[in-house]
């Protein structure tokens, strides 16, 4: 399930949207696309594997070709206990932007990207089988928690592939991924007790 909250420049929780509708509604407001797609057996081969993503999701990326040129894939994947995740945990929750579009597919667990937004920030929680659009320039972060399990495609509109330029700026106290699933855990099961 989607799940959207809106910040604001302090960190402070204002809004949460789980509906489809409303995700896409507010994520369009800061350029940022999002979908889902089914889930296929994929082999990547060492090095770019865009041949390989594009014979399993050709169709869809040929939808996505109309607004963005993909020239390299790879794929990340961490689960609990993977001693790369502090480093890569760093590196990823620093607010950083790409010369390039970012396309990152799902294929298996969650992660929680924060998007640069007007006055705030926008907490994006993805699962297994949906994909964001990150359009180019746009700050954000991603985290996946203390015992992260994910496994996602990255796709680039670069050769290179995944190309962080830092941005440098602080970043209030938004909720790191586990908080914020409790957080949104909390409110949903407050909704669905009135």
């Amino acid at each position: 399930m989607v799940a959207l909250a809106r910040f604001d420049t302090e960190g402070q929780w204002e809004e949460t949207w789980v509906c489809d509708g409303l995700v896409r509604q507010n994520l369009a407001a800061a350029g940022v696309q999002f979908g889902r797609w089914p889930l296929r057996p994929l082999q990547l081969p060492a090095g770019d594997g865009l041949a390989a993503v594009q014979a399993a999701y050709g169709e869809e990326l040929a939808a996505l070709g109309e607004h963005f040129t993909l020239r390299s894939a790879d794929r990340v994947a961490v689960s609990p206990g993977d001693a790369r995740w502090p480093a890569l945990r760093a590196q990823y929750l620093a607010e950083h932007r790409h010369g390039d579009a970012e396309i990152r597919f799902f294929l298996s667990g969650t992660g929680l990207f924060y998007l640069r937004s007007g006055a705030g920030f926008l907490g994006l929680l993805c699962e297994a089988g949906e994909w964001v659009a990150l359009p180019a320039g746009l700050a954000h972060c991603f985290d996946a928690g203390e015992a992260p399990a994910f496994e996602a495609l990255r796709l680039f509109g670069q050769p290179q592939g995944w190309v962080a330029e830092p941005t440098g700026a602080a970043l209030p106290a938004l909720p790191r991924y586990d908080d914020f699933v409790a957080q949104l855990l909390e409110q949903v099961g407050e909704v669905a007790e009135e």
